[in-house]
């Protein structure tokens, strides 16, 4: 049965149309910033060859320098094919939007983009679902129907939890992943961080943590009391918006977020911001923009 046919049709028109719309971006302006920013990651050995002046000591093969007694050196090609990651947070905070969109509706787009490009590349694509733990895993791979599945499960899956670990969702991509790639975390990173794990990560891979955001989380309204509901637990709570404790309680999260983009900053880690009351197409494209201009 083809991947197509497991899908049911509106869930399937639906990812058509993000499959087109994302297509769009690919083609127009995405896959020249991609692959300058992303290539040669790894080494592959091709051959041995006489020692020249200029060449790399650290290059020498003495073995076969032993052989013939003479200088020989190993070279390497570029390995071209990376294996691209995506971390996705699926945890109830996802849920929210104080917009026509929420955060999950904005990390289906921008996941569309980023495995689209990926596939162009040439690269292996695949996902991690998690929330407080690991819910599902799309291994790596070239297949074009990788993609179908891969919004299909965003679209559709039904977490086990609603709680959010990052830190064990980043342990499971490095355990995992065997030879250097890109891991985008796409997550509000409301849950604590450990920038020490992300510091070790980017160590062998390229960390780019998709922060999806909602201005109504980080500015405090006046509209007095307010039914609102706990996307993690569910609770139903009501809100006094005009309360000195939740004037507070929103400039603590807003507080929280700026050490987490300074601590990024000093690991050198330039986060894609994305936020639900705005297109995905810009952001993306400026990021990569910028990225290639930084290592140019």
């Amino acid at each position: 049965m083809k991947e197509e046919e497991k899908i049911p049709l509106e869930l399937l028109k639906k990812i058509k149309k993000i499959e087109i719309r994302s297509r769009l971006v690919v083609n127009e302006a995405m896959s020249g910033g991609y692959n300058s920013v992303f290539r040669g990651y790894g080494m592959e050995f091709q051959e041995v060859r006489e020692y020249s002046i200029g060449d790399d000591f650290r290059r020498i093969d003495w073995n076969v320098t032993a052989r013939h007694n003479n200088l020989y050196i190993k070279t390497f090609k570029e390995e071209r094919q990376l294996n691209v990651m995506l971390l996705l947070d699926i945890s109830g905070s996802l849920g929210f939007g104080s917009k026509s969109s929420t955060k999950h509706d904005k990390m289906v787009e921008t996941s569309a983009i980023l495995a689209l490009t990926a596939m162009d590349n040439q690269d292996k694509i695949g996902a991690v679902f998690f929330t407080d733990k690991v819910e599902k895993v799309i291994i790596p791979t070239k297949n074009k129907n990788t993609i179908l599945r891969l919004l299909r499960e965003i679209l559709f899956i039904k977490p086990q939890s609603n709680g959010t670990d990052i830190n064990n969702a980043i342990d499971f991509a490095v355990e995992n992943m065997k030879r250097r790639g890109v891991i985008f975390i796409l997550s509000d990173f409301l849950a604590e961080v450990s920038f020490k794990k992300i510091f070790i990560a980017s160590k062998k891979h390229d960390i780019i943590p998709v922060v999806l955001t909602d201005e109504f989380e980080e500015y405090p309204i006046n509209l007095g009391l307010v039914d609102m509901v706990d996307n993690e637990s569910g609770e139903l709570m009501l809100v006094d918006t005009s309360s000195e404790s939740y004037k507070k309680f929103v400039e603590e999260r807003k507080a929280r977020k700026a050490k987490f983009f300074l601590e990024l900053k000093k690991l050198n880690i330039e986060p894609l911001i994305i936020d639900t009351g705005a297109d995905v197409e810009l952001p993306i494209m400026r990021y990569f923009e910028k990225r290639r201009k930084k290592i140019r």
